[in-house]
Order: structure tokens, then sequence, then C-alpha cells
């Protein structure tokens, strides 16, 4: 038979076991999560401005062609 095991989740950040009710183990681990998102967003905004920049250099060099 599996061994009794409480309800739990796991932390978002670093994995470690938390109560079911928690998304965290410690502020320390939402801090660095939140630091995480942020830093993702704004490469997601970096690529896409770039990515938008580059069609708009192709179209318009392409019509001055």
């Amino acid at each position: 038979m599996a061994p009794d095991v409480t309800e739990h989740d796991h932390c978002r950040f670093c994995g470690d076991a938390v109560p079911a009710d928690q998304a965290y183990c410690s502020v320390e681990c939402y801090n660095k999560d939140q630091e995480r998102i942020a830093k993702e967003k704004r490469t997601d905004v970096f690529w896409t401005i770039l990515t938008f920049a580059t069609v708009a250099a192709v179209l318009i060099i392409g019509f001055l062609v």
C-alpha cells in the first residue's frame, strides 16, 4: 500500500512541499518568483517590439526597392 501522505502542494519557486492552501514556502520564494515573472514579462515585451520593428523595416525596405 502507498504510504500515508498528507495533502500538500509544492512551492511554485523552489518545489519544496507546502500546505495545500499555500503557493510558496516563504516570502523569499514569493519575492524571487515575482522577480522571475517580471523579468520574463520584460523579455517577452522586448522580443515582441523587436519582431514588429523587424517586420516594419522589411516592409518599408520592400516598398522602397
